[in-house]
């Protein structure tokens, strides 16, 4: 039986940085288990609290590391596994891409891992049935990203602002079914004010923000599939940036929620991946004005993208979006059911084939014939 995260991190070391230690004092971490807190090394890197990676496969009860190549270390064990790349701020965790604030060092053949990322990224990814204070899920507010004056990306079908409300609108009708409340931000073509938009949310109880989007990268049109955001932990840089930067200290309203914010993008990315085929971008932190100013559990979801051929042929298929909202539902479903029940959303090997490990996922896929739009045609 696991130890209560709250007991567990009696004497361990405080963090050089004040903030860093009020965080940490914070999180749902990890000395319980086989470990005593003394037995935990804690070595200090740029002034940041680090944690070996063969201690935490320990105390997950991850096995013994294996290596892939000369850069990658795997872990596999009691259902869980990572995939460490050293030098690099991703982490594979139970068969998708996370990213973390920091590097993953290595130093005379061991790997660390921050201690922020610990505590902010594997606790809640690997156990978030013990993740504390759950807020309850009655309501939903889904944002369709732009709007009026406010286009957003384009491709050669529509523009980000119609997919991204007709998205809603179907995520809507299939949460309505399950009895759940659903408030659209915009119901209509208009231009909402990022503040106002997460000032829906935050004017309601018991309620999550789902914001709905579709990427573009105008200088890359071979960039492709779905990546997903919640909110940056305070002291540590967004995943756009490699440095941490005076803002990183200031606390923002949506980080009252880190660890709930990330257990919501994670139920909605594991069923994404588990029911599409579209490449795996990450689970990735960003203080997007909407993310940083909803006092609620809140992510963003970029829905492929609109600059890439593969991409824009399937966002403009009905059946295709359609099959997207039906997925971004489950995983709300997914995360409600942990909220309500204390149990694990499913994962993309429970997906796709239970009880092995998770099969690549093809990037490739293009549908037979260019497909239908046809955005207006569900009633507002």
């Amino acid at each position: 039986m696991e130890e209560s995260p709250a007991a567990s991190l009696r004497g361990m070391k405080k963090s050089s940085l004040p903030f860093l230690a009020a965080t940490t004092g914070a999180l749902l971490l990890f000395l319980a288990g086989p470990f005593s807190a003394e037995a935990w090394e804690i070595k200090s890197y740029g002034g940041r609290d680090h944690v070996p990676l063969d201690e935490i496969a320990t105390f997950y009860d991850l096995g013994e590391e294996t290596s892939p190549d000369a850069k990658t270390k795997r872990l596999k064990g009691s259902g869980r596994q990572l995939l460490a790349t050293i030098n690099s701020r991703e982490l594979e965790i139970n068969g998708l891409k996370h990213w973390l604030a920091f590097p993953i060092l290595e130093d005379s053949g061991r790997l660390y891992i921050s201690r922020l990322d610990l505590g902010k990224t594997l606790e809640p990814a690997l156990r978030p049935t013990l993740i504390s204070n759950f807020p309850k899920v009655t309501t939903v507010v889904l944002d369709p990203g732009h709007g009026g004056k406010d286009i957003g990306a384009r491709s050669p079908y529509e523009c980000e602002k119609n997919f991204s409300l007709d998205v809603a609108r179907r995520v809507r009708n299939s949460l309505q079914k399950t009895g759940l409340r659903v408030i659209l931000t915009r119901n209509t073509d208009s231009f909402i004010e990022l503040a106002d938009r997460a000032n829906v949310a935050n004017r309601l109880k018991n309620v999550i923000f789902v914001s709905l989007h579709f990427n573009a990268a105008d200088t890359n049109p071979a960039a492709n599939g779905f990546e997903i955001f919640c909110v940056t932990p305070r002291g540590a840089p967004s995943t756009a940036y490699e440095q941490t930067r005076m803002r990183d200290m200031l606390e923002e309203n949506g980080n009252d929620h880190d660890l709930h914010s990330f257990a919501l993008a994670n139920a909605i990315y594991h069923t994404l991946h588990g029911k599409m085929e579209m490449s795996d971008r990450g689970v990735k932190r960003a203080r997007f004005a909407v993310l940083r100013l909803a006092g609620v559990p809140s992510v963003l979801v970029e829905g492929g993208f609109l600059t890439n051929a593969g991409d824009a042929r399937r966002v403009a298929s009905q059946q295709w979006r359609d099959t997207y909202a039906a997925a971004i539902s489950q995983g709300i479903l997914e995360y409600k059911k942990l909220t309500d029940l204390r149990v694990a959303p499913r994962e993309v090997a429970d997906y796709r084939n239970p009880g092995s490990t998770p099969a690549p996922v093809a990037a490739t896929t293009r549908p037979a014939a260019v497909p239908d739009v046809n955005l207006r045609a569900l009633p507002e």
